[in-house]
């Protein structure tokens, strides 16, 4: 199979379920598709460059992942800048509550209260399905400091929405 044909086969198996991860980890849906436009370009670039590629779901959530964080860097050196009207920006403010349902609201809200830290793995592991392990190499880290977080980040998670919805999810 040629390069283009592995890099199609890609992109059709994972280009969704990236793209809802991003937009999971970012509380917005438009900013997720283009992050995950970038993945993929990030990810076809790897592989002109001859990258072997022994797991590609969990190198692909890693790509993604890394290009989350540089969103974040950027994001948040805008925020410092002096003359900067983040609060105009788009792709800085929240999403608008018009656009959704309340319970996803809530839980948008909640993940949005969870640092980075905690947010990716409970993302990668309840709403995409990936086991400690592949978390683990999406990340970067140890599999036990991936329970450790997603441990943690439950109860964050929990105390978050319960602060916003009540304590039975009113």
């Amino acid at each position: 199979m040629g390069l283009d044909a592995e890099f199609e086969t890609l992109f059709h198996a994972y280009q969704q379920p990236i793209a809802t991860y991003l937009s999971h980890l970012l509380g917005d849906a438009e900013r997720g598709e283009e992050l995950a436009q970038e993945a993929f370009l990030r990810a076809y670039r790897a592989m002109i460059k001859g990258t072997e590629v022994e797991h590609p779901k969990a190198w692909l959530y890693r790509i993604a992942t890394n290009a989350v964080r540089d969103h974040w860097r950027r994001a948040r050196l805008v925020r410092w800048l002096p003359l900067w009207e983040n609060e105009h920006d788009p792709a800085l403010s929240a999403p608008d509550p018009a656009d959704g349902v309340a319970e996803q609201l809530a839980v948008q809200a909640a993940l949005a209260q969870l640092s980075p830290r905690y947010r990716a793995p409970l993302v990668l592991h309840t709403c995409e399905g990936l086991s400690t392990a592949e978390i683990a190499a999406v990340l970067g880290i140890r599999q036990g400091a991936v329970k450790m977080r997603l441990v943690r980040a439950r109860t964050q998670f929990r105390r978050a929405f319960e602060a916003i919805c009540g304590p039975e999810g009113e």
